[in-house]
């Protein structure tokens, strides 16, 4: 169920690789016109820019667990002109953090290093693999530490509104955004098929957002809407604000930020409105360990089949697909993740925005317990499997209740939580 079979010795050939006195002493004189005149510096690779979920969600980490503690907080990157790179992430972040760009591809790869934290005397050098960072953060979070809430600066605002007017939306009206992640996002890869879903089956849901009096922006990728496909107070922002260059596109930052609240798949773009405070429906969902939703989210999953069986929700644990995350092995195991349908999508949004509303939603009583229950006992089984441990996938999300999962999950299987 992964590609690195054996994890010890890859983070062993990692370390001897990349983690040596010449790579260490060109980090340091990278650093070393940024360092202050007080105490040590933390410094931080973040190697994945040009992927805004892991840009955001990883300073967003930094600045919750280490703001306090340094006087500076560096952290190195790839060059901010990289495509699909929103180079206005770094001004979310003021103080204590300085950002240094550098192609020098041996940092690009100690980002991936799991090393722990290194005292150089004068900085502090955190070596930890993104999926490390994040699992770590997630079971502190689950522990009661709060993840920092992260602010759009006003002049990102300013910039970003006045490219939502000129492409005749009005930011000082309710918005929701909508995210639709498909096959052309990252088209080179073939392995995420299982995460990806139709725009058509949302028809009914963006029309009942709109109904409510609420305009529609749609972010990420360009051309998947058919001409006609929604009217008057809908737009596609990547077909409507084309070529923006990495260090001008406000537009998304402010879209994420001020919306009322988005409707979205398992994405980045729900992880930077999670850091703004921003609520998301999250559709089309599979079961995965790292998914921690922890702000006022409300989670509808795909359905999994094998030869046309819908599986429970108990055997989708006991046969540990959560840890499941390449197309290949899903086909492998026979396993097929199946779509929302637009009735499912439509009865999660109406949920939703009851809840918007102040009203309940998502799974209750024994059905809510039942769910917590078979999570709960999935993840004291994962946390004695060796490899899972070995992988850093010894965390389900879904045991901890910190956000609700839509009834409608049952309506049509009443059997998933048998």
């Amino acid at each position: 169920m992964t590609d690195r079979p054996d994890a010890a010795a890859f983070e062993a050939s990692m370390r001897r690789e990349f983690v040596n006195r010449d790579n260490l002493a060109k980090l340091f004189h990278l650093v070393l016109p940024h360092l202050g005149d007080g105490g040590p510096a933390l410094v931080y690779i973040l190697a994945q820019t040009e992927r805004i979920g892991h840009f955001m969600i990883e300073a967003q980490i930094l600045k919750s667990l280490y703001a306090g503690r340094y006087e500076r907080i560096i952290v190195i990157t790839p060059p901010m002109d990289r495509p699909g790179t929103n180079a206005l992430v770094r001004a979310c972040f003021g103080p204590p953090f300085v950002w240094i760009e550098t192609d020098e591809p041996v940092f690009k790869a100690m980002g991936f290093v799991d090393g722990g934290l290194a005292d150089l005397q004068r900085l502090h050098l955190l070596l930890q693999s993104p999926r490390l960072l994040i699992v770590d953060f997630w079971r502190q979070v689950v522990a009661g530490i709060r993840p920092a809430r992260i602010d759009l600066p006003d002049d990102v605002r300013a910039r970003g509104h006045a490219q939502l007017r000129a492409i005749g939306l009005d930011p000082d009206a309710p918005f929701a955004f909508f995210h639709m992640r498909t096959m052309k996002y990252r088209e080179a890869l073939q392995h995420h098929g299982h995460r990806t879903a139709s725009v058509d089956p949302y028809a009914p849901s963006i029309r009942r957002i709109l109904n409510a009096g609420y305009q529609v922006v749609r972010i990420g990728e360009p051309g998947l809407e058919l001409e006609g496909w929604m009217g008057d107070g809908y737009v596609s922002l990547p077909d409507a604000l084309q070529d923006l260059a990495p260090g001008d596109r406000a537009a998304d930052l402010a879209v994420l930020a001020d919306a009322a609240f988005g409707t979205a798949q398992n994405s980045g773009p729900i992880w930077v409105a999670a850091a703004f405070g921003t609520p998301t429906l999250r559709t089309n969902t599979p079961f995965e360990h790292l998914n921690l939703p922890y702000n006022r989210d409300l989670s509808l999953f795909k359905r999994y089949r094998d030869g046309g069986r819908t599986l429970g929700y108990a055997e989708i644990l006991e046969r540990k697909l959560p840890a499941v995350f390449r197309d290949a092995e899903f086909e492998a195991l026979g396993v097929d993740l199946v779509e929302n349908d637009a009735g499912e999508i439509d009865g999660a949004t109406e949920e939703f925005l009851a809840f918007m509303s102040g009203g309940a939603a998502g799974l209750s009583g024994a059905g809510w317990e039942r769910f917590l229950s078979l999570g709960r006992a999935y993840e004291d089984r994962i946390r004695a499997d060796a490899h899972l441990v070995s992988e850093n996938l010894d965390f389900y999300g879904y045991a901890h209740g910190t956000a609700g999962v839509a009834s409608v999950l049952i309506e049509g299987n009443p059997e998933f939580l048998a």
